[in-house]
């Protein structure tokens, strides 16, 4: 697998990782001078094509929080968990955050892996006294490069792993101010655990300087794959835009370097004696010619062969993009039938769903395993798996208004119809609608109780007496209806109010 990754380590490494081996990505050609194979190095620019594709497609997956709801139908979940998805690797990350970053990896390498970990301490006597302390299982991101190995139970093709060898690197201190980065080995076997680190004597033989016992009874790591081969073992499943964005960054360095060179005009100098003298060309100088000699410039005239690179380079690019999880460049601005979207989105939505379904399985058995460090029980993961992004534009969405305003559907259905199309925010439609009737009767009792309205009300119940008794109404028989009315309408109001 080592040989794999090699262009996921440069995709990822990016335009320093790319001219530090130049010797491997951007050979020096045949006769080419060595100072201007530097120069056509210094020109090399690594463009983030594959890290954002993979970025892409974390996000899609983990595109809605990840729900951690409780096994039993009507029972809820521990407020220790709530608590703790918050920080689950003790540095303060989040468990959506973890994911994130656990994705990433194994959609770029193939897989990676989470060692479930407890602080190294005299266990507790009761769970009481373990959360006084402060003492909770954490998640350790182990990726693919730092696997060195591991061992089966058996030689059956069903057998357990039994130990597994992990690579890491940790901060010792070293004088007053000083750091030093050590290398570990750690070894994780089923009912135990134990560091080494090389000795710093002429030996340099590795020895234990930490172990421990794990009450488990498994190995508390679980592997995550989005392109599994056998037990640990995986092919990225980006390679192929890998060695396309490597492509892509090859080009761009000869195409820059092209343009460099040809920005630049050659002087030919004819019937100059060549000698070992330096020539100065400014405001100041002259150059001293035989009379048949002459000066000029020489640059190149056709632009064919910057063309044909940069159609390579636009080549290249389309290809990232019809091999990647979704639109790299910009969405597509034509129209385009559901049936097409479906079929242009059937390979990325499988994958999609292979990662996201080994995401919560993993999940799932590592919350397991915490949940048996801490003796209680475990939540349930869950994953959203809508990783299609209908998000409704204007017309559409002005369209759905006029339906709903002649009538044609619901309020409740243009309400769901937003929310699905991601124009609204995750609301609760029927407290939503319930709030915006109340709203309404409310708007109405307070255009009604307007003095302008009511008076406007008694001028009228004035006339129609009027009418009845053929008497002339006195301002002070208005002034008397409109008390008595705004009397009514809070007397009314008042007991809403008080039903409510």
């Amino acid at each position: 697998m080592s040989e794999q990754w090699g262009p996921i380590d440069c995709c990822i490494g990016g335009t320093a990782f790319f001219r530090e081996r130049a010797n491997i990505y951007l050979p020096q050609e045949v006769r080419e001078d060595r100072d201007a194979w530097h120069r056509r190095v210094y020109h090399a620019t690594f463009a983030p094509y594959t890290i954002r594709i993979a970025e892409q497609a974390a996000g899609l997956v983990l595109r809605k929080p990840i729900q951690l709801v409780s096994k039993d139908e009507n029972g809820e979940v521990d407020p220790f968990w709530e608590e703790w998805a918050t920080n689950v690797d003790g540095h303060g990350s989040s468990l959506d955050d973890f994911a994130h970053r656990l994705t990433m990896s194994s959609v770029l390498y193939g897989h990676s892996g989470i060692l479930v970990d407890y602080p190294s301490t005299e266990p507790a006597p009761n769970l009481a006294i373990e959360r006084a302390m402060g003492l909770r299982p954490y998640f350790v991101q182990v990726d693919a490069k730092q696997i060195l190995g591991w061992r089966f139970e058996s030689a059956s093709p069903i057998a357990p792993v039994s130990q597994i060898r992990i690579n890491e690197y940790v901060m010792e201190s070293l004088g007053e101010f000083g750091d030093d980065v050590v290398r570990q080995i750690r070894v994780v076997e089923a009912d135990r655990w134990r560091v080494y680190r090389r000795g710093r004597d002429e030996a340099q033989n590795w020895t234990v300087v930490e172990e421990g016992t794990l009450g488990l009874g498994r190995i508390p790591f679980v592997p995550i794959y989005s392109n599994r081969i056998a037990e640990l073992i995986s092919k990225p499943p980006l390679l192929s835009i890998a060695y396309l964005n490597i492509a892509h960054a090859q080009r761009t360095a000869d195409l820059t370097h092209s343009l460099h060179v040809a920005a630049l005009p050659m002087l030919v100098l004819k019937g100059f004696d060549d000698n070992d003298n330096t020539i100065g060309l400014s405001a100041n100088t002259a150059l001293l010619l035989p009379p048949e000699g002459d000066a000029m410039y020489v640059e190149p005239v056709g632009q064919g062969s910057f063309q044909a690179q940069q159609d390579r380079i636009t080549q290249l690019e389309n290809q990232m993009s019809s091999l990647g999880i979704s639109t790299l460049f910009a969405q597509k601005m034509g129209a385009e039938t559901a049936e097409s979207k479906r079929l242009s989105r059937t390979d990325s939505d499988s994958l999609l769903a292979i990662i996201s379904k080994d995401l919560e399985r993993g999940l799932q058995d590592a919350l397991d395993m915490a949940a048996d460090y801490m003796g209680i029980d475990a939540p349930e993961v869950m994953i959203d798996r809508d990783f299609d992004l209908q998000v409704l534009d204007g017309t559409q969405v002005q369209q759905y208004m006029q339906l709903w305003v002649n009538g044609a559907i619901t309020h409740e259905t243009l309400l769901e119809m937003l929310k699905q199309g991601e124009v609204l925010p995750d609301l609760d439609i029927e407290m939503e609608v319930e709030l915006v009737e109340q709203e309404k009767a409310s708007n109405m009792v307070v255009a009604a109780s307007a003095p302008g309205a009511v008076a406007a009300q008694a001028e009228r119940d004035v006339e129609e007496r009027e009418e009845e008794d053929e008497s002339e109404a006195s301002p002070s028989d208005i002034r008397r209806l409109v008390e008595e009315r705004l009397r009514g309408l809070a007397g009314g109001q008042n007991e809403a109010e008080a039903e409510e």
